[in-house]
């Protein structure tokens, strides 16, 4: 029987397998290239994707030096001359989804819903709450790399399970 912690993964895997299966498919030489405004960078949205799962999934957030040991700077100032090629950013990708799976595969259903200290309660009252929001923000941005990806003439990627 599938319990809920078992449901919160399968849906963290499908996420971050669509952020890959999108980088993936994406033209290289358009990968680096501004999509109708200068943050619309393939690499940048890509890049803040991982950043996000290394930060508030696998936990790196709780590392003060967070932000200093980002292998390409801050991805809210990258530029085509600092973010990652294809290449590089899906070496960091996988190191970050590594660290995540190792951080999910410790929830269980009581860790999925516990209830949150009011100091940690920024988005959510509840560790689920806290869940459903990293999910919104990982499929908010996939959506933002299909849509490019549709611009350059691919069909967008979208992984079931």
């Amino acid at each position: 029987m599938q319990n809920l912690s078992d449901d919160v993964r399968a849906q963290y895997n499908g996420a971050f397998a669509t952020i890959r299966g999108i980088a993936e498919a994406f033209p290289e030489n358009k990968w680096l290239e501004s999509h109708g405004d200068v943050y619309y960078i393939p690499s940048r949205i890509a890049y803040h994707l991982a950043v996000f799962i290394d930060s508030n999934i696998a936990g790196w957030s709780k590392d003060p030096d967070f932000a200093s040991k980002l292998p390409f700077g801050s991805w809210k100032d990258g530029n085509a001359g600092t973010l990652p090629d294809k290449k590089a950013y899906l070496a960091y990708y996988d190191e970050v989804i590594a660290r995540a799976q190792k951080v999910l595969a410790t929830l269980d259903d009581d860790s999925v819903t516990a209830t949150l200290e009011p100091e940690k309660a920024r988005f959510s009252t509840s560790q689920l709450g806290v869940h459903l929001y990293n999910m919104r923000e990982l499929s908010a941005h996939s959506g933002e790399l299909n849509k490019m990806l549709i611009e350059n003439g691919i069909d967008d990627v979208w992984v079931f399970k």
